[in-house]
């Protein structure tokens, strides 16, 4: 083991300078599967639906509190989430958050009526919400700077995995378990995760010095991520400015305000879309004469192709500005949705589906990464909760339109048109946030070189990887 010749060092330089280790492979893998767990259970009673409209015979309008009161409390978790992940830390309540939504997952499927169903699910929705914004936290502050915008995208591919799979494995397995056994399972895997995550996730280095609790602590999870290092008789630190430590309400301030309401607007428009697109999809799909598991199978593309576009952008934000990488997506997206309504009687209508999902889904995993790029460590949980939030509001009015759009009966093509326009929107807006990003990394690379000769003169560290 190799000593350390200085007294101070800035944790985020630590992370910095050291190759991506394997306790840190280990963190960023369970929280992809409890994304990934997430995003199953907000979407599998979409594909389950049509099951409980049959066994309760329940109209297709029937059933949109069913969808909409899981975001509604899945909106109120994730504030609620991040809020407690920046106070009483990270890994509780990312722990606490997985374990509740498994349990009530499991507990919705003893529900005798759509009304208990209904509550059950937004008890679901809360835990959902609160475990986003915490373990996405985890996922940036083990990361490096240098690949935390790709880290956070891959995390958050997880979500769309889940969602993929939810399609397929409800085609499959729905004719032996039932809508009942499907929420059994979408409970007992969270549990599964719940115990992973206590057993091998610690809690943010970063987090602990930012709020100032045990150094010493602090030092046994970092001697854990990075064995080479002896951190005995260091001082760590965090070179962010003081206005970070500011509370939530600097979301808002002066110095974030515009990049947050071009975040928010973007969240909103995105998910709007995407919710509505992939959860009223299935359910049209059936009324124009498909069976349930074809409509489940061509519906699922749209998740697929999400997936698709989540892993190229993940790949792209890696050599370009995350915002700009949005911005182009989601100009291909609005043309791709027209596509969508001008094709549906043709026979590759799938195939502009799954590059649907691409464009709509695939940037939604970028601009969730955008809390944890932008806000400090001090505001970084609550910043991605109230982002998860907003996304989540686009998500709950989208899927309230379902029911509208099934009365209605407004033409496919009609739709398509409308829910082009805030694709169009969120271009924009990511237009113009990509250069709020390039002046904000300027500034704290000015910051950094303004504090350097705190750490002056340090010897590198021992396996350093210079970029």
């Amino acid at each position: 083991m190799k000593s350390i010749g200085y007294a101070q060092r800035d944790v985020r330089k630590i992370f910095n300078d050291m190759p991506v280790g394997r306790k840190q492979w280990t963190v960023l893998l369970i929280c992809f599967a409890a994304t990934a767990i997430e995003g199953f259970d907000t979407i599998v009673i979409s594909f389950i639906a049509p099951a409980i409209s049959q066994h309760w015979q329940l109209s297709s309008a029937a059933l949109s509190p069913l969808v909409a009161f899981g975001l509604t409390g899945l909106l109120i978790g994730s504030i609620v989430g991040g809020t407690m992940a920046d106070r009483v830390g990270r890994r509780t309540v990312s722990i606490v958050a997985i374990a509740w939504f498994g349990i009530a997952g499991v507990m919705s499927s003893e529900a005798q009526s759509i009304f208990q169903l209904v509550a059950w699910r937004f008890i679901t929705g809360l835990g959902i919400g609160a475990a986003m914004p915490a373990t996405s936290a985890i996922v940036a502050e083990y990361s490096p700077d240098r690949s935390r915008s790709a880290m956070l995208a891959s995390t958050y591919c997880g979500f769309l995995f889940g969602a993929a799979a939810a399609g397929f494995v409800t085609s499959s397995a729905i004719g032996t378990l039932g809508w009942r056994g499907m929420l059994v399972l979408s409970g007992l895997m969270p549990l599964g995760v719940a115990a992973l995550f206590a057993w091998q996730v610690p809690e943010s280095p970063l987090y602990i010095v930012a709020s100032r609790k045990s150094s010493e602590q602090a030092k046994r999870i970092l001697g854990k991520v990075f064995p080479a290092l002896d951190l005995s008789g260091m001082h760590l630190f965090i070179a962010e400015t003081r206005e970070s430590f500011s509370g939530s309400g600097a979301l808002l301030s002066g110095e974030y305000r515009l990049g947050t309401v071009l975040t928010w607007f973007t969240e909103f428009a995105g998910y709007l879309a995407f919710f509505l697109i992939g959860s009223w999809l299935p359910t049209h799909l059936k009324q124009v004469g498909l069976s349930m598991h074809d409509a489940s199978q061509v519906s699922s593309m749209f998740q697929f192709g999400a997936l698709g576009g989540a892993v190229l952008f993940a790949i792209l934000v890696r050599r370009y500005n995350v915002a700009s990488v949005i911005s182009v997506a989601f100009g291909a997206g609005s043309l791709l949705v027209i596509a969508l309504g001008m094709s549906e009687t043709n026979q590759w209508h799938t195939g502009v589906v799954f590059l649907s999902g691409i464009a709509v889904g695939g940037p939604l995993i970028c601009v969730n990464t955008i809390p944890g790029i932008f806000y400090p460590t001090a505001l970084r949980a609550s910043g991605g909760g109230w982002n998860v939030a907003i996304g989540r509001l686009g998500s709950i009015v989208g899927t309230s339109l379902i029911g509208l759009i099934v009365i209605s009966g407004f033409p496919y093509l009609f739709t398509c048109v409308l829910l082009s326009i805030p694709l169009l929107m969120a271009c924009v807006c990511m237009t113009v946030m990509a250069r709020v990003l390039s002046a904000q990394r300027r500034k704290l690379n000015e910051h950094a070189l303004n504090i350097s000769t705190v750490s002056a003169g340090d010897p590198p560290l021992p396996n350093t990887t210079m970029q």
